[in-house]
């Protein structure tokens, strides 16, 4: 027979990996404001990550939506794909319109990334768009990309990945599932 504890651990592993997201995403245009973004969807514990293959034009900006259902650390690193090369910006956005992150140069050769700790359970938008189109100040503007003022063109990949914490709530009644789990019988 096998031993409680090392079942209730494999049931819960499986558990947990099974709710976990990952995939690959083709960008589609029209996807140029907050309102016509691509929509990634929701993630929830443990998180998940998306690939996204797409391609910036001349005067182009390509928004994704995602919603997270708890409190996520989230990870996005843009790279040219096809051994393009071109000159990248990335903007963070929360739902209201307000510019949360900002990153130019941070990722490979002149790609942006961003990563950030924290990030609260809502609604966001990723924003990519050429050099020229925004910088550093929107943070403190709130001035979106939209395309306009970059002669940019390239394709690319992006990485986005979320690690989500279950809320302390939802922790401990987990660990009291796994305990009634394992408890024996006499």
């Amino acid at each position: 027979m096998r031993d409680m504890k090392t079942i209730g651990a494999v049931a819960f592993a499986l558990m947990l990996a099974g709710t976990a997201q990952a995939g690959a995403f083709s960008e589609a245009e029209s996807n140029n404001t907050l309102g016509t973004a691509n929509s990634l969807g929701l993630f929830d514990v443990p998180g998940g990550s998306v690939i996204i293959d797409g391609a910036i034009g001349d005067n182009d900006v390509d928004w994704f939506e995602f919603t997270l259902a708890d409190e996520a650390s989230l990870s996005v690193f843009a790279a040219f794909s096809s051994g393009g090369s071109g000159d990248g910006v990335m903007q963070l956005v929360a739902s209201g319109g307000d510019v949360i992150g900002f990153d130019d140069d941070s990722g490979i050769g002149l790609m942006p990334a961003l990563q950030v700790e924290s990030l609260s359970a809502g609604t966001y938008y990723i924003g990519l768009s050429g050099f020229g189109d925004v910088d550093s100040s929107s943070v403190d503007s709130d001035d979106l990309a939209d395309g306009i003022g970059h002669t940019e063109s390239f394709n690319y990949k992006l990485s986005v990945g979320f690690t989500i914490v279950p809320a302390p709530g939802a922790t401990a009644l987990l660990g009291l599932g796994g305990l009634v789990a394992t408890r024996r019988r006499r």
